[in-house]
Order: C-alpha cells, then sequence, then structure tokens
C-alpha cells in the first residue's frame, strides 16, 4: 500500500487517522501577519483582524513550483528562503520501531542514522529552510536541527488545543503537513481535528501554538462523524493563496467529493471560493479522497490524485483519477484521467513538467506482491497514460528533487530501498539506496 494506505490502516487500530508528505512554502506572505494571528480558541478564522502590510504577491507562486515540483533545470534552492536542498531525509518504519537515513542529493546517496525515532508514524518535511518531523501518532511537530539531523531541537505538542480535546489517546490531532509562511509563523494541517493550527516554529513546548484556523465553514453538509474533522491533507501555496486538500471521509469512506479550503495567509481567513452561493465555499473537486496534491513548474496549476474508495475497503473499485485546479481563479477540471485507465488505485503524484507526470498506482487484488504497485506515466494536456516507468512489489510514495530525478520509496520485502530514476525513466541506482533495518516511510529534500 502506499505510504497514505499503510497510515489509514495502522490509524485505523486506534480509530483515526492518515499520514503526511513534504510541505512547500511563500516568502511572500512573510508579514506581520504572525503577530496578529487568531488567538487560539477566540476569533473564529474568517473574522480574523486583517494584516496592515502589503497584501500577498497574487502572481503565480514559481518559489512553490521549486519547493514542491522541481523545473529539472538544476535549480536547488528552497525558494524565497535562500538556501539550497543538498541532501535527502528519509525516515523508516516498520510499524513498531522508527528510524531515519540521511544522505546527498546528487550523487544520489543514503546512509542509516542509528537514531531511535520517538514515534513510528513519522514524516519528514522541508519548508522555508526548516526541517520538521510530523510525529502523527504522539500528535507532535518536531522542529529538527539541520546541523546535526535528525536531532529535534523543539517539540510542538498539538492534542489538546481545546477543550474538547481529551487525554493522552494517540492520534488526536495527527500533523499531517507543514507550510512555513515566515520565520515565526507556519501552518500545520491536522488529519484528525477541524482546524488548522498556526505555530512558531522558534518556540518550544505548548507556547509554540499561537493559534488555529477553524475549518468548520468549509465542512461538507454530508460529512457528519462526530469527530468534526475534515481530514485535512496537503498544504500548497500559489498565487498568494494557500490551499489545503481536504479528503471528506467518514470511517475512511469518501462520503462526498473531495475539496480545496482555500486561505489568505495575510489575515489567516478562509477564502470564499463561490461568492455567489451561501457561506463560505471550498474549491469542491470533481473527484473523492484525495490522496495527493502537487503543483506544476509553471506555479499556477494545482494537481489532485484522487483515490475514491481506497484499495484495501469494500467495495473494491477504481473509482478515482486526477484533475487539475487553476490557482488563480480557483476553477477545477473535473477528473482528467481516470483510475481505470492508470490500471490501479492512486496514491503519489509527481509533475515533470506543466503537463507530464508520474503516477503511483496499486492493483486492487494484491499488495507486496509481484506488480502489485507500479509508476505510471501521464500527460494532462493529451489526458493520456504512457508507459509503466517502474513496476516492484510496495511503494511509500514519490518525490522529485530539486534536479529534476524521482525518488522511489521502495518498501518491497527483502529488497526495501530509495530507488532515483531520471525524469527519462532510467534508474540511476543500480539497486536500493538502503536505509537501515527499516524500510523507506517518509522522504525530504532538506538543506
Amino acid at each position: 500500500m502506499t505510504r497514505f494506505h499503510r497510515s489509514l490502516v495502522l490509524s485505523s487500530l486506534v480509530g483515526l487517522g492518515c499520514s503526511g508528505s513534504q510541505g512547500a512554502n511563500d516568502a511572500a506572505t512573510d508579514s506581520a501577519a504572525a503577530d496578529t494571528a487568531t488567538p487560539l480558541d477566540t476569533t473564529p478564522a474568517d473574522t480574523a483582524p486583517r494584516d496592515t502590510a502589503a497584501p500577498p504577491d497574487t502572481r503565480p507562486d514559481a518559489a512553490d513550483a521549486a519547493a514542491d515540483s522541481a523545473t529539472g533545470d538544476g535549480a536547488a534552492a528552497d525558494a524565497g528562503a535562500g538556501c539550497m536542498l543538498t541532501r535527502a531525509l528519509v525516515t523508516t518504519s516498520d510499524f513498531m520501531v522508527g528510524g531515519y537515513a540521511l544522505g546527498t542529493i546528487s550523487p544520489p546517496a543514503l546512509m542509516a542514522v542509528g537514531t531511535m525515532a520517538p514515534d513510528q508514524d513519522h514524516v519528514p518535511v522541508s519548508s522555508g529552510c526548516l526541517v520538521f518531523n510530523l510525529l502523527h501518532g504522539n500528535d507532535e511537530l518536531a522542529v529538527l536541527d539541520p546541523a546535526m539531523l535528525p536531532r529535534a531541537l523543539r517539540r510542538i505538542p498539538l492534542r489538546g488545543m481545546t477543550a474538547g480535546d481529551a487525554g493522552a489517546m494517540p492520534y488526536q490531532a495527527n500533523p499531517y503537513d507543514v507550510l512555513v509562511l515566515a520565520p515565526t509563523r507556519a501552518y500545520v494541517s491536522l488529519y484528525n481535528a477541524p482546524r488548522v493550527a498556526i505555530v512558531d516554529p522558534t518556540r518550544d513546548g505548548a507556547s509554540a501554538v499561537t493559534g488555529m484556523i477553524d475549518l468548520a465553514p468549509v465542512r461538507a453538509m454530508s460529512d457528519r462523524d462526530a469527530s468534526g474533522a475534515l481530514e485535512a491533507t496537503r498544504l500548497i501555496s500559489a498565487g498568494g493563496r494557500v490551499f489545503l486538500a481536504l479528503q471528506n471521509l467518514n470511517a475512511f469512506a469518501p462520503v462526498t467529493a473531495g475539496s480545496l479550503a482555500v486561505i489568505d495567509p495575510a489575515s489567516n481567513a478562509l477564502v470564499d471560493a463561490a461568492p455567489t452561493v451561501g457561506g463560505t465555499q471550498p474549491v469542491i473537486l470533481g473527484g473523492r479522497n484525495p490522496m495527493a496534491l502537487t503543483l506544476t513548474p509553471n506555479g499556477r496549476t494545482l494537481v489532485v490524485a484522487h483515490a475514491g474508495q481506497v484499495a484495501f475497503m469494500a467495495p473494491q473499485m477504481l473509482d478515482g483519477g486526477i484533475e487539475t485546479v487553476d490557482a488563480v481563479t480557483l476553477s477545477a477540471s473535473g477528473i482528467v484521467i481516470t483510475e481505470m485507465a492508470l490500471g490501479g488505485d492512486l496514491g503519489a503524484v509527481v509533475m515533470l513538467t506543466d503537463t507530464r507526470g508520474w503516477a503511483q498506482v496499486t492493483t486492487l487484488t494484491s499488495d507486496a506482491g509481484p506488480g502489485s504497485h507500479r509508476v505510471v506515466e501521464f500527460d494532462l494536456a493529451t489526458r493520456m497514460v504512457g508507459r509503466t516507468v517502474l513496476t516492484t512489489g510496495s511503494i511509500a510514495g514519490l518525490e522529485r528533487d530539486p534536479s529534476g530525478n524521482v525518488w522511489v520509496l521502495d518498501r518491497t520485502a527483502s529488497r526495501s530501498g530509495v530507488r532515483v530514476l531520471r525524469p527519462d525513466g532510467t534508474e540511476l541506482t543500480t539497486g536500493p539506496l538502503g536505509t537501515g533495518p527499516q524500510p523507506p516511510y517518509g522522504l525530504a529534500f532538506v538543506p
């Protein structure tokens, strides 16, 4: 199963959650909004006081194109933050113990780090020259020391943000992604809570949580599970706005179409994506259960991969697909490439150009067996599915590095590791790069 599917299975053991992946950054919002963030549990997000600083740049955000889906021109800068992404940090897990591997992007190399992770369900994120570890079961965000990875400088607890949070049960918040907006302000999406946390990465402990954005106004009418969570996943900034993918599930099954909450980072307020409709509306997507969200190199087009009914749940069906959203007009295309055409259940997606990308697909009838996971080429312009680039037993995810190569987290039993492919499909690595005693689980490119 993909990293997302596996985390759902794992978290279902405690009645909760899902996993996460790499964030992005938007330097255009580096403003005084950090000082005017919504105070915790006081002012609703959609009535937060306006920042008096200049509004963010509304041009297509080339910064996020470099951070989330590099153009392959060799630029390795963490856009807008002034640092170079030269290394790869891999988190590992066998669902009992978590660990790490660290290495270089060019040439691709990894070495296991002899440090045990505080949570076996953990995924790294790089955003705004900062490095984080999402500790899903612990409901914490760890801020790591880039000079001594994976040592944690600070730990930010995200459980117990409101009076309704109960006890010490795991996966109450389940942090999924981090987006740094300024050195002292970042958004954290929470899979199991109906809000976005606003944190100050320079602080330690509970005081680092400086506010929240209430997502209740964009909750789907048919999503009535008791947690109130919208199953919020990826955060991406583009066109001066922040987009947050919402899966809208009940007991892990989609109850309605997926959606994108839109946030004004200058005010921490939700943006109404359909002003002619009553209330505050998200961008309504054409598919269900968005598993992946990325940005094309032009910085304007969001690419969404929908899994629909996921592979491990009955009824087994290929009902998902890939669609696009214009980050400026907020218009969604609807499904342009179906799971039926791709030949499997969708997981991660990377974009190699503005139209050509690779998708991770899983055969519905098997997992971790020969050929059950594939990387498949597609073209958004022609709406065609191309060749199978890679076939293996189990893939945890795909990430594109700043030089344009694609790193595949291969969890196939007895030969797990990280494989690196050029955009033409040829493999740079002669065999999987080893990650130590546990197979790869998450990946971030870091300074």
